[in-house]
């Protein structure tokens, strides 16, 4: 009998295994966004040329990524709502951001522009050209450095 449990789960998880890392990206036209993200697109970035527009598909998520021809790259949801957007070189618009963020970033880091922000599920995480990290909540209030980024600076 434990032999024919000790099968049955071995097979389990031999099968459901390719489920769960079946990936699939395609090369997509830029007006089959979700609207929302053809709206952030043409707002924020549409003086911008666009290089790739992508759909990548998983058995739990759709993500789309817009990438320009200067490299900035805007990651999407699959409602459309903006997950990261970051910049190889050049810096970034922050337009997009909370008011107390663009605040506190001029305020305290004048001589330093936007390379990469990220919007998770209660925070936004912000990266300055100068490699600095800063983590905000979602109302847009400073909460701390990044201690990864500090610790190996120091």
């Amino acid at each position: 009998m434990v032999n024919k449990v000790f099968v049955i789960l071995i097979n389990l998880l031999i099968f459901s295994f390719p489920l769960q890392i079946n990936y699939d990206y395609r090369f997509i036209n830029f007006e089959d966004l979700p609207t929302k993200a053809k709206t952030f697109v043409r707002t924020y970035f549409g003086h911008y040329d666009i290089r790739i527009v992508k759909i990548e598909m998983t058995m739990t998520r759709t993500d789309y990524t817009v990438q320009f021809e200067n490299g900035i790259k805007i990651e999407f949801n699959s409602n459309g709502d903006w997950d990261e957007v970051n910049s190889p070189s050049d810096c970034l618009p922050s337009d997009f951001l909370n008011n107390m963020i663009i605040n506190y970033l001029n305020k305290n880091y004048p001589d330093y522009c936007l390379h990469m922000i990220s919007k998770g599920k209660h925070k936004f995480e912000v990266e300055l050209t100068n490699g600095l990290e800063l983590i905000f909540n979602k109302k847009g209030e400073f909460l701390r450095y990044d201690h990864k980024i500090l610790q190996n600076n120091t």
